[in-house]
């Protein structure tokens, strides 16, 4: 139903823009760290509220992970799906552990992404997948994610064929198929591509209550000059095969015959020239107690 509501290796070279849209954002992705409510789950992960080094994920296909300082007050780790300018890619990057999940209780995953414009038309999208396995799935409009099985995708899909939900949509994919489960048209256009500010997204699951492994999902992505566009769906866990099962935890994304780049991003602020010394004099002080120890 359609509604409109190897390990992590370095890029050979920094795509064109990047740290300067995760500079554009950085006070936007704190202030929204710093106003949201303290979370109702304590299940899940969050590259927004948690700096997150991509550099120690496990990489496939064209993903790459590059860290930066660049002198504005932040230190940013980039992971990068596909390059821009390139077409035919598919990449993905998994966290290094899995997660044990109890699907009777809630969850909440939350990331900035951003997708660079390409010369060409839109295309693909990208997703963030929990799957019993990692790995990198089928490309083009397989979004990197089609074939894995065992597993739940919220996607961000940014081309479509003929019949299928117009793009830019957010889907809820399952079980390694790219046929959604729930999509919402969020008619952004090109919008969705637009470099001034990185977009930030949000999955989150809530449980029946009645112990079986079943609930909803909601997958959100907000803009605070284009405003929020939703998904949500029924999923039960149990028939999907994630019960039970060590959960991993990554992102997927492909261009196909478009050449879009396609980022996740993770930041924390680098402490004041005072902070580091007081960080340098605690570090100094335990020094001290660890020799009279030993």
């Amino acid at each position: 139903m359609f509604t409109t509501q190897r390990h992590a290796r370095s890029p050979q070279r920094r795509p064109h823009g990047a740290w300067q849209r995760l500079a554009s954002a950085a006070a936007l992705a704190t202030a929204v760290a710093l106003a949201a409510p303290p979370a109702r789950a304590q299940q899940g992960a969050s590259t927004l509220n948690t700096f997150t080094d991509f550099s120690t994920w496990t990489l496939y296909g064209s993903a790459a992970a590059s860290n930066a300082t660049p002198g504005n007050g932040y230190t940013y780790s980039l992971l990068s799906l596909t390059q821009v300018g390139v077409g035919g890619q598919g990449g993905a990057g998994w966290a290094p552990v899995a997660l044990a999940i109890d699907f009777n209780q809630p969850f909440d995953f939350s990331f900035p992404f951003f997708i660079a414009a390409g010369s060409v038309l839109r295309g693909d999208g990208i997703a963030l997948v929990l799957s019993t396995q990692p790995g990198l799935g089928g490309a083009g409009s397989g979004l990197g994610y089609e074939g894995l099985g065992s597993s739940l995708a919220f996607a961000i899909d940014t081309f479509h064929f003929d019949g299928e939900p117009v793009s830019p949509s957010l889907q809820v994919l399952v079980d390694g198929s790219v046929t959604p489960l729930a999509a919402s048209e969020t008619g952004l256009g090109d919008a969705i591509r637009d470099p001034a500010l990185q977009w930030i997204a949000s999955f989150s699951y809530t449980p029946s209550g009645n112990d079986d492994d079943s609930g909803s999902v909601l997958g959100t992505i907000w803009r605070p000059d284009l405003g929020s566009f939703s998904v949500s769906a029924a999923v039960d866990f149990a028939a999907l095969g994630l019960a039970g099962n060590p959960i991993y935890w990554g992102f997927t994304g492909t261009n196909g015959l478009a050449d879009d780049g396609q980022f996740i991003t993770s930041a924390m602020p680098v402490p004041e020239p005072r902070g580091w010394a007081l960080m340098l004099a605690g570090m100094a002080v335990l020094g001290v107690l660890v020799r009279r120890r030993g």
